[in-house]
């Protein structure tokens, strides 16, 4: 891409600020807040969408890192005021302090296919998960590139928006896919005239998250079906196959620190202890395979053909895996 994504010191992050939406739950905001802060010595500014839940983990962070500055703030992505407010917080009461990383991670996930869903959730995914993350750029750029020092601006997709829709969740998988070129496009056109700021696009693979349950209740709460005190952070289930929000982190910086722009995690050794590879660049590769033919052998995506594979690139790996696990079992 250019010299910005070269490799980076880590430890040129220090003492400075973390800025990371989405961070209210326990998941990848988490896992990137909880790492920045007791592995990298930064500051940390919490955002999400209520105050309930962003105040109570920011309680927790403190605990596991006395000595660094937690700042929860309540603040809706959407809305380009509460961004601003958020700089002119930290202009007033933490003066002298730059920012070291922007972390746009906020997001919404309603799992439904294209005819299933509302037009109200297309717009809400959308306004979220794409907008959201312009109105980031928009705020917090401008500050980065007043500073001379080397930071980061890290985007979270998936590695849905990088492969061939699946049939399921068709809003998040197009607002990734929209993310993955927004980044790139911000990518190159502050490569010349800002090479100190270091782009890139964070394509996780499976995470434990309680990403679809948070999406839920919001939506609920925008209803007014629930009252807002109801709002507290939700733990995520583990999951087998999943990759922990914290040694996901781990992961992340690994790849900021080496320059890659594609920040795409697998579900790997050491970051995993399980024995299934879930390998991103093998999904990615399966994407441009099926592009010369694309096999729609099954009309559901959700289960598997008997002559092929199925045709969810994403959900084949998982189908693979069951079976091998089932013929395990059984043998």
């Amino acid at each position: 891409m250019s010299l910005q994504q070269g490799e980076l010191d880590l430890g040129e992050l220090k003492d400075r600020f973390a800025i990371i939406t989405g961070a209210g739950n326990y998941g990848i905001g988490w896992g990137l807040a909880r790492h920045a802060a007791t592995k990298l010595d930064m500051h940390i500014v919490l955002i999400d969408l209520y105050s309930n839940t962003v105040e109570s983990t920011a309680k927790e962070l403190q605990a596991l890192a006395p000595s660094r500055k937690i700042i929860p703030i309540a603040c809706d992505v959407t809305n380009e005021a509460d961004l601003e407010d958020v700089l002119r917080t930290l202009d007033i009461d933490h003066a002298g302090i730059s920012i070291g990383a922007v972390f746009a991670n906020a997001g919404v996930i309603f799992n439904n296919t294209i005819m299933n869903s509302s037009i109200e959730d297309w717009e809400t995914t959308l306004n979220v998960n794409v907008m959201g993350v312009v109105k980031t750029i928009k705020t917090f750029l401008p500050r980065l590139q007043a500073q001379t020092k080397d930071s980061v601006f890290c985007n979270t997709a998936s590695v849905g928006g990088l492969v061939r829709g699946d049939g399921g969740a068709a809003s998040y998988q197009a607002s990734k896919h929209a993310v993955v070129a927004l980044s790139e496009s911000l990518s190159f056109e502050i490569a010349r005239k800002s090479p100190q700021i270091r782009v890139h696009v964070l394509c996780p693979c499976i995470v434990t998250s309680s990403l679809l349950q948070s999406s839920q209740k919001n939506k609920a709460l925008q209803k007014d079906k629930i009252e807002e005190t109801e709002v507290s952070p939700i733990r995520p289930e583990k999951t087998e196959l999943g990759m922990s929000p914290e040694r996901h982190a781990e992961q992340v910086f690994d790849l900021i620190s080496a320059g890659k722009f594609y920040v795409i995690t697998d579900n790997i050794r050491p970051y995993v202890d399980h024995d299934f590879p879930f390998d991103s660049a093998d999904i990615i590769a399966e994407r441009h395979r099926n592009m010369a033919s694309l096999d729609l052998d099954n009309a559901d995506a959700f289960s598997e053909s008997s002559t092929s594979h199925p045709s969810s690139i994403l959900k084949g790996a998982l189908f693979r895996e069951a079976r091998r696990r089932t013929q395990a079992i059984e043998s």
